[in-house]
Protein backbone atom coordinates (compact mmCIF):
# COMPACT_ATOMS: atom_id res chain seq x y z
CA UNK A 1 0.00 0.00 0.00
CA UNK A 2 2.74 2.45 0.93
CA UNK A 3 4.59 1.93 -2.33
CA UNK A 4 1.64 3.41 -4.22
CA UNK A 5 1.60 6.62 -2.13
CA UNK A 6 3.27 9.67 -3.73
CA UNK A 7 6.68 10.46 -2.26
CA UNK A 8 5.67 13.79 -0.71
CA UNK A 9 3.00 12.07 1.44
CA UNK A 10 4.97 8.98 2.55
CA UNK A 11 6.34 10.34 5.83
CA UNK A 12 3.14 11.89 7.12
CA UNK A 13 1.41 10.22 10.09
CA UNK A 14 -2.07 10.54 8.57
CA UNK A 15 -0.83 8.71 5.47
CA UNK A 16 0.53 5.96 7.69
CA UNK A 17 -2.84 5.73 9.48
CA UNK A 18 -4.79 5.64 6.20
CA UNK A 19 -2.59 2.96 4.64
CA UNK A 20 -2.72 0.96 7.88
CA UNK A 21 -6.52 1.16 7.90
CA UNK A 22 -6.72 0.04 4.27
CA UNK A 23 -4.27 -2.80 4.88
CA UNK A 24 -6.13 -3.97 7.97
CA UNK A 25 -9.45 -3.80 6.11
CA UNK A 26 -8.10 -5.84 3.21
CA UNK A 27 -6.59 -8.43 5.56
CA UNK A 28 -9.83 -8.69 7.52
CA UNK A 29 -11.87 -9.13 4.34
CA UNK A 30 -9.59 -11.94 3.18
CA UNK A 31 -9.42 -13.79 6.51
CA UNK A 32 -12.93 -13.29 7.85
CA UNK A 33 -14.53 -16.27 6.06
CA UNK A 34 -12.03 -18.60 7.76
CA UNK A 35 -12.88 -17.01 11.11
CA UNK A 36 -16.58 -17.60 10.42
CA UNK A 37 -15.88 -21.25 9.59
CA UNK A 38 -13.80 -21.61 12.77
CA UNK A 39 -16.60 -20.20 14.92
CA UNK A 40 -19.19 -22.42 13.24
CA UNK A 41 -17.06 -25.51 13.79
CA UNK A 42 -16.56 -24.65 17.50
CA UNK A 43 -20.30 -24.57 18.18
CA UNK A 44 -21.79 -27.59 19.93
CA UNK A 45 -23.88 -29.79 17.70
CA UNK A 46 -22.29 -28.51 14.51
CA UNK A 47 -22.74 -30.77 11.48
CA UNK A 48 -19.26 -29.86 10.19
CA UNK A 49 -16.27 -32.12 10.79
CA UNK A 50 -13.70 -30.39 8.59
CA UNK A 51 -13.21 -27.05 6.94
CA UNK A 52 -14.03 -28.73 3.63
CA UNK A 53 -17.47 -29.65 5.03
CA UNK A 54 -18.05 -26.27 6.64
CA UNK A 55 -17.41 -23.89 3.74
CA UNK A 56 -19.82 -25.55 1.27
CA UNK A 57 -22.34 -26.09 4.07
CA UNK A 58 -22.35 -22.41 5.08
CA UNK A 59 -22.51 -21.27 1.45
CA UNK A 60 -25.37 -23.71 0.74
CA UNK A 61 -27.31 -22.62 3.83
CA UNK A 62 -26.68 -18.83 3.77
CA UNK A 63 -25.00 -18.05 0.44
CA UNK A 64 -21.63 -16.34 0.14
CA UNK A 65 -22.91 -13.62 2.47
CA UNK A 66 -23.01 -16.27 5.22
CA UNK A 67 -19.21 -16.39 5.24
CA UNK A 68 -19.21 -12.70 6.19
CA UNK A 69 -21.91 -12.88 8.86
CA UNK A 70 -20.94 -10.48 11.67
CA UNK A 71 -18.27 -8.72 9.63
CA UNK A 72 -19.41 -5.13 10.32
CA UNK A 73 -19.41 -5.36 14.15
CA UNK A 74 -16.09 -7.22 14.00
CA UNK A 75 -14.60 -4.58 11.70
CA UNK A 76 -15.85 -1.71 13.88
CA UNK A 77 -14.22 -3.36 16.87
CA UNK A 78 -10.92 -4.51 15.33
CA UNK A 79 -9.99 -2.16 12.49
CA UNK A 80 -9.23 0.91 14.62
CA UNK A 81 -7.10 -1.23 16.92
CA UNK A 82 -5.20 -2.83 14.05
CA UNK A 83 -4.61 0.43 12.21
CA UNK A 84 -3.34 2.16 15.37
CA UNK A 85 -0.95 -0.75 16.01
CA UNK A 86 0.38 -0.63 12.46
CA UNK A 87 0.76 3.16 12.61
CA UNK A 88 2.58 2.98 15.95
CA UNK A 89 4.90 0.30 14.54
CA UNK A 90 5.63 2.42 11.49
CA UNK A 91 6.29 5.52 13.60
CA UNK A 92 8.64 3.69 15.96
CA UNK A 93 10.44 2.12 13.00
CA UNK A 94 10.96 5.57 11.48
CA UNK A 95 12.17 6.99 14.80
CA UNK A 96 14.63 4.14 15.25
CA UNK A 97 15.96 4.57 11.73
CA UNK A 98 16.39 8.31 12.31
CA UNK A 99 18.12 7.65 15.63
CA UNK A 100 20.48 5.17 13.99
CA UNK A 101 21.40 7.71 11.30
CA UNK A 102 22.12 10.32 13.98
CA UNK A 103 24.21 7.83 15.96
CA UNK A 104 26.24 6.92 12.88
CA UNK A 105 26.76 10.61 12.14
CA UNK A 106 27.99 11.28 15.70
CA UNK A 107 30.34 8.29 15.59
CA UNK A 108 31.78 9.49 12.28
CA UNK A 109 32.27 13.02 13.65
CA UNK A 110 34.01 11.65 16.76
CA UNK A 111 36.31 9.46 14.64
CA UNK A 112 37.22 12.49 12.51
CA UNK A 113 38.04 14.54 15.64
CA UNK A 114 40.23 11.83 17.15
CA UNK A 115 42.09 11.17 13.91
Amino acid sequence: MKKSVPEKYKNRPETSLATALLSATFATLMCYPLDTVRRQMQMKGTPYNTIFDAIPGIVERDGLVGLYRGFVPNALKNLPNSSIKLTAFDTVKTLLATGQKELDKLIQENEEKTS
